[in-house]
C-alpha cells in the first residue's frame, strides 16, 4: 500500500514567540497587577463604610453622627509588592474590631476610660470643655459605677471604665467574598488589557 506523505512548513513562528513571550512577562512581574487589585480593594472598602447608616450609640444618646466612619474611609491606603496586595487600616480606627475581640484600655498616665453618656460629650473627651465642668461621683446599684457629672446639671457626663472589651464585629467591613471578587474582576481586566497592548501581528 502506498502512502502519500504531506508536509506542513509553518513560518512565522518566531514573531509568534516574541508574542507570547510579552504576555508572559506581563504575567510573570504581577507589581501592576497587585497594586491595581490594592488600590481597586481600598477604593471599594472605602465606599463601603461611607455607605454604612450606622449610627447606633449616636441615636441612642440623641447626638448628631460625628462622621468618624468618612475619616476612617479616608485614612484607608492600598499597598503591594511583587507578591501580594494589602489594605493598610490604621490602628486607631477600631476596625481590627472586625477580625476579633478588641481590648480597650486607658492611655498612659490615665485611670479610667471616658464613655460618653450624653449628647453633650458624644464625640468629644474631657478636655473639650473649660476645666471645672465635671465632678467626680460613684453611682450604687448592684455594683459601683464612677462617672463624671456635669456641675451645672449634674447629668450624667461620662462613663468611667478601666477597660472596655468590643467583641467581634465582621460587619464593620466588607465580606472575604466581596474581596475576592475584587481580585478576581481586576486580574480579569488586567490580563485582557496584557493582551490587548501586545502589537499586532506583521
Amino acid at each position: 500500500m502506498s502512502q502519500d506523505v504531506i508536509t506542513i512548513q509553518v513560518t512565522g513562528s518566531e514573531a509568534t514567540e516574541r508574542e507570547l513571550q510579552c504576555l508572559v512577562n506581563g504575567l510573570s512581574d504581577r507589581r501592576v497587577l497587585h497594586a491595581s487589585i490594592a488600590t481597586e480593594a481600598t477604593e471599594m472598602t472605602r465606599d463601603y463604610l461611607t455607605g454604612l447608616n450606622r449610627h447606633r450609640t449616636a441615636n441612642s444618646l440623641g447626638a448628631e453622627p460625628t462622621g468618624f466612619r468618612d475619616r476612617n474611609a479616608v485614612s484607608l491606603q492600598p499597598l503591594s509588592n511583587g507578591t501580594a496586595a494589602y489594605i493598610l487600616i490604621p490602628r486607631n480606627t477600631g476596625l481590627g474590631q472586625a477580625f476579633g475581640d478588641q481590648l480597650i484600655i486607658p492611655g498612659t498616665g490615665k485611670t479610667y476610660l471616658t464613655i460618653p453618656a450624653c449628647a453633650r460629650t458624644y464625640g468629644k473627651g474631657v478636655r473639650d470643655f473649660p476645666e471645672g465642668t465635671f465632678e467626680f461621683s460613684i453611682l450604687h446599684a448592684h455594683r459601683i459605677f464612677p462617672v463624671l457629672k456635669f456641675k451645672d446639671t449634674g447629668e450624667i457626663g461620662y462613663w468611667l471604665r478601666k477597660s472596655v472589651t468590643k467583641k467581634q464585629d465582621r460587619s464593620l467591613l466588607p465580606s472575604n467574598e466581596a474581596w475576592t471578587e475584587v481580585a478576581r474582576r481586576t486580574s480579569v481586566a488586567y490580563i485582557r488589557n496584557t493582551i490587548q497592548q501586545l502589537p499586532a501581528l506583521p
